[in-house]
């Protein structure tokens, strides 16, 4: 089902989102979740940073709004290993580029 919403309809600038884009920017931010590998740590680093809690499903909504993709090269992780035996599809994880 689609939303009917108003075509003048704006975003809430006092959302947390909004407030984390006009910090930071879309690039600081891409770069901060390369960084800290993803929602939750980049969550509580932001959390500190900003002085009030930045929940880790705000971080994965925008890197979803923002298509965040980020280069995986260690063969030790699990989701590596997992994708390299074919247990896992590589396509699950849009986010996530295996090289």
């Amino acid at each position: 089902m689609k939303h009917k919403y108003p075509k003048n309809r704006k975003p809430n600038e006092k959302s947390v989102t909004q407030i984390l884009i006009k910090k930071y920017g879309e690039k600081e931010l891409y770069k901060l979740w390369v960084k800290f590998n993803g929602m939750y740590k980049m969550s509580d680093h932001l959390s500190r940073d900003m002085g009030f809690y930045v929940s880790p499903y705000t971080i994965r909504y925008i890197s979803n709004k923002l298509n965040f993709v980020r280069v995986i090269t260690d063969k030790n992780l699990p989701i590596y290993k997992g994708i390299l035996n074919g247990r896992v599809k590589a396509e699950y994880y849009k986010h996530l580029q295996f090289e």
